[in-house]
């Protein structure tokens, strides 16, 4: 019960808690294939400029996530890093995997001293793709430069070469396509959104869900308005009486989250949720959040990040 009820925390969740380990920018668009089945995005300047930011900054939060990444590359993530873009691409059957995640990080680098770390890694092996080189290390490690602003990373190697694909111009990427029309949705003051326009079609990815099992369509984004965090997730179902169905089950969920025998979590679920609003349009089934930033900051230092609540 408790994992049922923690469940609608997350939807809502997710797309601020992606916030804290990964540093924002635009999307990327040329290393994004046409077949790309979801993206996630995150803007770091507008990020950077938001109340909730600096409370996160203040408690050592934020600090805690960078602090390693920050020496071992010897950078300052939230100034020299300009964007981080997830997105999912589908991989042959013969490929033995369902698919890859990919992720682009724009920025600022010391190249020199990137490569040279590199180097020294005994099991770091050099393959040369085209114009690229990517370097590996172990069967789930890939990464390769694009230029010197932009990296790729991805735990498989053909998910890596098909960014590169689009990046080099020997694929087309993903303008023009419905994931590329989807994210036009995007307000221009959100700093985090992900589109998932087939959500049917990653069961297998994300595991099947009794919320999600009937939708076909997931966006979500965050943004904030003088000081007042704000989420929106909408779901589009297959059918209205689908949707209305998952705004019974989502608010059922609400309800046994405030009946949980855990008082502590109870107390963190209920929180979280106090600022929800439920709204159900034909086939779309959309939940919006509001709540302060500085306590949704207060949330996330003394939790955690999203484990806290799901623990």
């Amino acid at each position: 019960m408790k994992k049922m009820a923690s469940l609608i925390a997350a939807l809502l969740a997710i797309a601020l808690f992606f916030v804290v380990p990964a540093f924002p920018g635009t999307v990327p668009a040329s290393v994004v294939p046409e077949g790309a089945k979801w993206v996630v995005h995150l803007d770091m300047q507008k990020f950077v400029a938001t109340s909730l930011y600096g409370c996160l900054e203040k408690s050592g939060a934020f600090e805690v996530k960078s602090r390693k990444v920050n020496d071992w590359l010897q950078m300052d993530l939230t100034k020299d890093v300009t964007g981080v873009t997830l997105f999912g691409i589908e991989l042959p059957q013969a490929s033995g995997k369902n698919g890859a995640t990919v992720v682009a990080v724009a920025g600022k680098f010391d190249k020199k001293r990137i490569l040279a770390m590199i180097a020294a890694d005994t099991n770091n092996k050099e393959t040369a793709y085209g114009s690229f080189t990517i370097y590996s290390a172990g069967h789930d490690r890939f990464g390769a430069f694009v230029n010197d602003g932009l990296v790729v990373l991805s735990e498989s190697a053909e998910g890596l070469e098909k960014a590169l694909d689009a990046a080099s111009g020997k694929a087309k990427n993903y303008a023009g396509t419905a994931l590329s029309a989807a994210l036009k949705d995007v307000p221009a003051t959100a700093f985090v959104s992900g589109v998932l326009p087939d959500l049917g079609g990653l069961g297998r990815e994300i595991g099947r869900s009794k919320v999600l099992e009937k939708a076909t369509g997931l966006f979500f984004l965050a943004q904030e308005k003088k000081d007042i965090l704000q989420v929106r997730l909408q779901v589009t179902a297959d059918s209205p009486e689908s949707a209305r169905n998952m705004a019974d089950v989502a608010q059922g969920l609400m309800a046994m989250a405030r009946l949980s025998e855990d008082q502590e979590s109870a107390a963190k679920i209920a929180s979280l949720l106090e600022g929800i609003r439920f709204d159900v349009n034909g086939k779309v089934f959309k939940i919006e959040f509001e709540r302060p930033s500085r306590e949704i900051a207060d949330l996330l230092s003394k939790g955690h990040g999203l484990h806290g609540f799901l623990d």
